[in-house]
């Protein structure tokens, strides 16, 4: 019973009390070693450390100390005084984590009175601290709070965050990352929604074209003679002009990040043939179109057949009159 108040006076205290206990009062509890007695080598020297740091009121260094003995013993008993630490740091939703931890892991030496007593330390608390549900489009992105990581997504359980505001951030390859910031309020609970946009690195594109060629992409001009640029990747209209010679036109296609060099060569527009010959020839074809629509299109002779018969005698004899 002696074990029961102790440790319920220490749990209740834990909220309440203005100076942690933690240390000395879970070394009261007689029916097992003390955390003095159980501990050894570098644990208990750093255990021993923290308890001076704890009566100077040194709450950082003794939570530093008293998780120091924990990594080197994981004696449960020092996450509740990890907690205490923390407490008086205000650090209120680290006390929470470290509660539940000090539950979960030191479940088989707590009694019922025990573990009622730190589930209402656990209920005071929730009321200091929020809990923000993250969700984010991608799998496999990292989580951070305030700078710390705070785990990879999809998370398995809301974040628990202290009063105030909060950077929350969160980043993955080949993404750009998102950081938002967050105000919490005792007791509340919020879902915030994050959408991961890929990253678009842009392409490179060399056009190399001959002494006073216009350079244009997407029907703007960018350069005379040569142009060398950065471009979003995708479809791009690629125009080299120059005075007599014939326009260069292109579509080509950028890949993100990708580089490419593109080399024009214009051709000489072709000289025009003299005109007079064509416009001679041009009236010779009409004269000779004229002769042949006479005879395609004269009237046709209606007077009927030549009559048959014989013409008679005809004196065709030739005269010659001499002088």
């Amino acid at each position: 019973m002696r074990r029961v108040l102790a440790r319920s006076a220490l749990a209740i205290a834990l909220v309440l009390a203005s100076t942690p206990a933690g240390a000395q009062s879970i070394d009261s509890a007689a029916a097992v070693p003390s955390l003095a007695e159980s501990l050894s080598g570098r644990a208990k020297e750093a255990y021993e450390s923290a308890k001076v740091l704890l009566n100077n009121h040194d709450w950082p260094g003794a939570y530093t100390k008293f998780q120091q003995a924990y990594d080197l013993s994981k004696d449960p008993r020092l996450l509740f005084n990890m907690a205490v630490c923390a407490r008086d740091m205000r650090a209120y939703a680290r006390t929470e984590q470290l509660l539940v931890r000090y539950e979960n892991e030191a479940a088989a030496s707590l009694s019922r009175e025990e573990k009622t007593q730190v589930d209402a330390a656990l209920v005071t608390i929730r009321a200091l601290v929020a809990r923000v549900k993250v969700e984010v489009s991608d799998e496999g992105a990292s989580v951070a709070l305030d700078g710390n990581p705070a785990g990879t997504t999809p998370l398995v359980a809301p974040l628990v965050v202290d009063l105030g505001k909060h950077v929350l951030s969160v980043s993955k390859p080949g993404f750009e990352p998102v950081e938002r910031t967050i105000e919490s309020v005792g007791g509340s609970e919020a879902t915030i929604a994050i959408t991961l946009v890929a990253q678009v690195h842009a392409a490179r594109l060399s056009i190399v074209a001959e002494l006073g060629a216009v350079v244009l992409v997407d029907k703007r001009p960018v350069g005379t003679d040569r142009f060398e640029g950065s471009l979003a990747p995708g479809m791009h209209e690629v125009q080299v002009t120059a005075p007599g010679k014939k326009s260069y036109s292109s579509l080509i296609e950028l890949r993100d990040g990708e580089t490419r060099t593109l080399q024009v060569t214009l051709v000489a527009e072709p000289h025009s043939a003299p005109v007079w010959p064509w416009i001679v020839g041009g009236a010779a074809v009409l004269a000779g179109a004229a002769v042949g629509g006479y005879f395609l299109f004269r009237p046709r002779d209606d007077r009927g057949p030549f009559p048959t018969g014989s013409l008679g005698t005809v004196d065709l004899t030739f005269r010659m009159d001499r002088r």
